[in-house]
Order: structure tokens, then C-alpha cells, then sequence
């Protein structure tokens, strides 16, 4: 897209993005998290018309973004979707991902930047890396604690931190407990298939040890996992090792040849090489230079 302006922390934007839209913004003063394990660091609501595009650059937050009106698109790793009034999108810590209007060039939507220690941590236990665009059944409940901790962002109260912070990590176990409902709609071969490689991805498996474990053929379950996840079963299990590698870079003082035989890669020289192909830089390079300073 020509003519995209930066802003400080390297975010690329459309001209008038920030004059196009009315927002009320909540923050807390950053000493009130600074040792918090997980914390809201800010909310807001945000109503935009005309035309936008925001690309973030190494997002520092992990953002619960609640479409109320109109339809967001959002790009991540080339892929798109258009999200509608009631669904959600997790726009991921350290993601580059791109945020735009539609053709209709409206939206509304409230917005919840969750930080701390231990969020990638937390976001691994809960199995929510890769996770990102959910249509709930029962949206309301959710605005409706997204306009809690809203409220509790705007009023501030004395001692409130300890709650806020359990109130994020219920609303967390709660997308956790709905993204994966969502895996009941799927064949019961690629489900086995999908835990053998959620429980199994730190040791070296093959095609044929996730088909045996999935009662399937090799064949059977290229096709399953082509048909409900667009992406080849090897494919699934690299993009799943290299986030969870992605978290324990940033979140982690662990040395990389550690990080690499965690995530099931025996050879760090091929580790660095998988991670530069998708991050564009090396495992090194990606927690010295690539993230901003903080």
C-alpha cells in the first residue's frame, strides 16, 4: 500500500488513520505492572470511518479485539479474515499483523492489551498460540467482560490490580475453553491427530506417527488436515513448534541451543535457519534487534 506513514515504534499506517476515528482510551501508569505476571495494560473503544490500515510491527500485547459494528480485516501470515459484529479476533504478541477496513470503510470495536511476564507463558499453557479469529455463541458474555474490565480501567480504584489481573486471566480461560470447542465440529481422526501433535511436538515425529496415532492413513490425513486447516500436517507442526519457539525467545533468558531441543529441533543450526525462513531473523537476532526496546 503506497504512501504509508511510521510511527516511533515502527507501525505502518495509512495518512488520516488517526484523525478518521473517535476513541475513548483507558491505560494504567506503567509502575502498577511492571512486576505483575499478567496485567491490562490499556483498553479502548474505538468507532472509525473512512478508510484505514495499521500494520503492527512486533505488537507489544497480546490484543482481545471485539468487532461491535461493521467488519475488520484482519491479515496474518498472508492469510485474511473479515471479522463481523459479535466475533473476535487475538491480535498476537510479537505479531506483524495488519489491521484494515473493509469496503464499507466502518467499524466499531472494543479492544483489551493484555501484557506482563508470564502472558506468552500463560498463552502457550492454555493452548491459544495460532489462535485468532473466533466467532462465539455467546458473544455477549464476553462484551460483557470486556466492558467490566473497561470500567475498571477507567475508575482506577485503589488495590484493584490483583482483581483486574484475575478478571484477564478468566476472560483468557474462557477464549481458550471456546476456541477449542470449536475442535468438536472436527473428524475424530484429526482430532487425535491434533493432540498427538499438541503433547508430542518437543520430540521428532514423522507424517506416518501422526497417521498411525490417527488411525488413518498418510494420504487420509493430508486430506483432513488440507480440508479443516488449509495447511499440509508437517506445515501445521513447524508453524506450531516455531511460535511456541517465538514465546520462549521473548518471554525466556533460556539459551537458544535449549529453546531449539525444546521445540523438537535437535539441530540448532537448522532451528535458526526454520526461524529466520518465517521471522525473518535469527533466534538471536530476534531478542536482541527485532523486538522494541522495553
Amino acid at each position: 500500500m503506497p504512501n504509508l506513514l511510521q510511527n516511533q515504534h515502527g507501525d505502518l499506517y495509512s495518512p488520516g488513520y488517526y484523525q478518521s476515528m473517535k476513541m475513548q482510551f483507558h491505560t494504567w501508569p506503567t509502575a502498577a505492572m511492571s512486576a505483575r505476571s499478567l496485567f491490562l495494560r490499556s483498553g479502548f473503544e474505538v468507532e472509525r470511518n473512512g478508510s484505514s490500515y495499521f500494520q503492527h510491527n512486533h505488537n507489544p500485547d497480546l490484543a482481545i479485539e471485539l468487532v461491535t459494528a461493521g467488519a475488520v480485516v484482519y491479515e496474518d501470515d498472508h492469510c485474511a479474515a473479515k471479522v463481523f459484529p459479535g466475533e473476535i479476533y487475538l491480535v498476537h504478541h510479537n505479531a506483524d499483523t495488519i489491521i484494515r477496513t473493509d469496503e464499507g470503510r466502518f467499524y466499531r470495536k472494543k479492544v483489551l492489551c493484555l501484557t506482563g511476564s508470564l502472558l506468552d507463558a500463560i498463552v502457550e499453557s492454555l493452548k491459544l498460540v495460532g489462535m485468532r479469529h473466533l466467532k462465539p455463541e455467546n458473544p455477549a458474555e464476553f462484551e460483557s467482560r470486556i466492558d467490566s474490565l473497561l470500567k475498571q480501567l477507567c475508575c482506577k480504584e485503589h488495590d484493584s490490580e490483583s482483581r483486574i489481573a484475575g478478571d484477564v486471566y478468566e476472560l483468557l480461560f474462557q477464549l481458550a475453553e471456546c476456541f477449542h470447542s470449536k475442535r468438536s465440529a472436527f473428524p475424530a481422526p484429526l482430532l487425535a491427530a491434533l493432540d498427538f501433535i499438541n503433547s508430542s511436538f518437543q520430540h521428532k515425529i514423522s507424517l506416518a506417527q501422526i497417521a498411525y496415532n490417527a488411525g488413518v492413513s498418510q494420504s487420509t490425513l493430508v486430506r483432513l488436515f488440507h480440508r479443516h486447516l488449509g495447511k499440509h500436517p508437517m506445515a501445521w507442526l513447524i508453524d506450531l513448534r516455531l511460535e511456541i519457539a517465538k514465546s520462549m525467545v521473548t518471554a525466556t533468558d533460556l539459551p537458544i541451543k535449549e529453546i531449539s531441543w525444546r521445540c523438537g529441533y535437535a539441530s540448532p543450526y537448522y532451528f535458526s535457519t526454520a526461524f529466520r525462513g518465517k521471522y525473518g531473523c535469527s533466534p538471536r537476532e530476534f531478542r536482541t534487534t527485532c523486538l522494541p526496546p522495553g
